[in-house]
């Protein structure tokens, strides 16, 4: 899956010289916690609902309900936004952003494509994307194995599912620490015998849980 999947087309921008209060408009009436700063057709920061608290004095809510008056306010978008800004093409692995936003310790990044700002993924984005891959709706049983030393796992796995007339609904492979494990959804009346099947073969099954919404 990559970013352009998963990521919203309807960013809202802003300029750096717009005063923090029409930011804070912006952001209260769109219910977003973060604002693509841009001059022309250039990204030339990011600013979020925690860049503006911090440059009001502590005692002070920016986007509570009572009005403020302007004469108060501290600036504008670009002497609180964060550059240069961290982005990420559409075309990239959806995982890519996911990394790029923990190393960085940020929530949210502009999406390019050819150049020009196309979008913005954030962390639900990706929390959104993630519950999809590993959850499933239906019927069905999830098995969890190790394939750290254990490669036929899978081939035996496809194997079987075949031959007991079972549908496999989803497959992934991810690396924890220095394992690499499988996750698989399988549905079928025979799940039962594929799990029995599983654990006389001698692979490193590590847990089983039946699924039933």
């Amino acid at each position: 899956m990559i970013v352009e999947m998963c990521m919203s087309r309807d960013v809202e921008v802003v300029h750096p010289e717009v005063s923090l209060f029409d930011a804070i408009r912006k952001m209260t009436a769109r219910r977003i916690r973060r604002l693509v700063v841009v001059q022309g057709r250039t990204i030339t920061g990011i600013v979020c609902h925690r860049d503006i608290m911090s440059a009001f004095p502590s005692h002070i809510n920016p986007f509570s309900a009572v009005a403020l008056d302007e004469r108060t306010s501290p600036g504008t978008v670009g002497s609180v936004m964060k550059a240069p800004v961290i982005t990420i093409e559409a075309d990239q692995p959806v995982e890519f952003a996911a990394d790029l936003m923990t190393r960085n310790h940020i929530g949210g990044l502009p999406v390019t494509q050819n150049h020009r700002l196309a979008g913005i993924i954030t962390e639900s984005d990706i929390f959104r994307t993630f519950s999809r891959l590993f959850s499933w709706h239906s019927k069905s049983t999830r098995i969890t194995f190790d394939l750290t030393s254990d490669e036929n796992a899978i081939a035996s796995l496809v194997t079987m599912t075949r031959e007991l007339g079972l549908d496999l609904l989803s497959f992934v492979t991810y690396q924890d620490g220095d394992r690499r494990l499988a996750v698989a959804h399988v549905q079928g009346i025979h799940v039962s015998h594929l799990v029995e099947q599983l654990w006389n073969s001698g692979h490193s099954v590590i847990n089983v849980i039946r699924i039933t919404p």
